[in-house]
């Protein structure tokens, strides 16, 4: 029986797979999750620090205090002690002398070359930045399975943390079948197409930071097998593209199941990309994906993404979903989940495209995302709400 889309994304989600960990500098982190708990090395800042340029004082004894120098940002202030009545210039970020009272925002200061006049109410404490206020030595300061970004790796550079532990990308092989297909350096013959699929999955996994090695093979069993267990064996995600339908020439799906591939689905309701086979072998997870290249786009958003997602122990979905509505009716099959694609516009308003064959590519290029149009329903109207997929 054919799974809904829903059902399907469930059971790639639910693969066991061993992720692999290593040791990488932080500014190769981006983008990955954290495979173990990070404690802070230190108290941050590790000293008490001006927050803006002004005037570090002692506690006061009158509105007036007198200049003992300047301290800017990297001088340090250790052992300087701050007496009653007495003040130094300071610069956001500087180390603040010991027992500085507060420092005064330099635009509420009226000086002469000795003495500073402050004529404000002085609160205790103001504008210091205390050892210890980001966080604590010994805090948590990264959960395990923590997406990694921007923030993340400046926040650990300036702990001083050189190197983070996180789950290895995926190796990804990408298998293209086809007697019709021919490289893209050939010259075109009559009765041949250039392939095409194999540079849409490396752009679109570059995108995501990603990448792919193609193999393109004909429609000829022995050699496919082989093509195909060697793949198996040295990658951890493998997509072949066409020969999985049911026509003559279609081997892929026998091919799998005599490599002993254990099926977790095969066809799914949906439109584009029904022909749709995931298998596990081993620690290796399986996509054989359709021919035509809008559903192979469609399916790798879909579906492959998630595969990823599972072995880089990855909870955030990489896309985005949003409700939006239709600027237009449509009908389609009470049967099968629709993945239409769509161009957003203003006012919270999607445009579903001309060329909605599974061989379209060409609205492709104009698509920023996909609109789902769920099983259970034949006719859409314009103005109704629908979710869309942010590609």
């Amino acid at each position: 029986m054919m799974l809904s889309w829903t059902e399907a994304l469930t059971n790639i989600r639910n693969s066991q797979v061993k992720k692999r960990v290593k040791i990488v500098s932080v500014d190769e982190s981006l983008h990955l999750v954290s495979a173990e708990e990070l404690y802070s090395p230190i108290s941050f800042p590790p000293f008490e620090q001006s927050a803006m340029d002004g005037y570090a004082i002692g506690k006061p004894t009158g509105n007036s205090f007198h200049l003992k120098g300047v301290f800017k940002a990297g001088d340090n202030a250790e052992n300087v002690f701050l007496n009653d009545g007495e003040c130094y210039r300071v610069f956001t970020g500087a180390m603040i002398p010991e027992n500085t009272y507060a420092v005064i925002k330099q635009e509420d200061v009226n000086k002469n070359e000795e003495e500073i006049f402050i004529e404000k109410e002085i609160i205790a404490g103001e504008n210091i930045r205390l050892i210890g206020e980001q966080c604590k030595k010994d805090q948590l300061i990264l959960k395990k399975d923590s997406l990694i970004n921007a923030g993340t790796i400046g926040f650990l550079c300036m702990l001083g943390i050189e190197q983070v532990s996180v789950y290895d990308k995926p190796k990804i092989k990408i298998i293209t079948t086809g007697n019709e297909l021919v490289d893209i350096h050939s010259t075109l013959q009559k009765g041949k197409i250039f392939e095409s699929n194999s540079h849409t999955l490396k752009a679109v996994l570059n995108n995501f930071h990603f990448s792919a090695e193609n193999i393109m093979v004909e429609d000829i069993p022995e050699k496919m097998i082989l093509c195909v267990n060697d793949a198996i064996e040295s990658s951890d995600i493998l997509l072949i593209t066409g020969g999985i339908s049911v026509g003559d020439y279609d081997f892929v799906y026998d091919i799998l199941q005599r490599l002993e591939v254990k099926e977790s689905f095969y066809k799914i309701k949906q439109k584009p990309g029904k022909p749709i086979f995931f298998g596990q072998k081993g620690n290796h997870l399986i996509f054989a994906l359709p021919g035509n290249p809008a559903a192979v786009l469609t399916c790798f958003y879909l579906y492959v993404l998630e595969a990823i997602a599972v072995f880089l122990g990855r909870n955030i979905p990489f896309l985005e979903k949003n409700k939006v509505k239709l600027n237009s009716d449509y009908k389609k099959s009470e049967k099968l989940t629709c993945f239409l694609k769509g161009k957003l516009l203003a006012n919270s308003q999607v445009e579903i495209l001309e060329h909605q064959s599974s061989a379209m590519l060409s609205s492709f290029v104009e698509a920023d995302c996909l609109i789902i149009l769920p099983e259970g329903k034949a006719q859409f109207f314009d103005g109704e709400e629908v979710e869309i997929i942010r590609i």
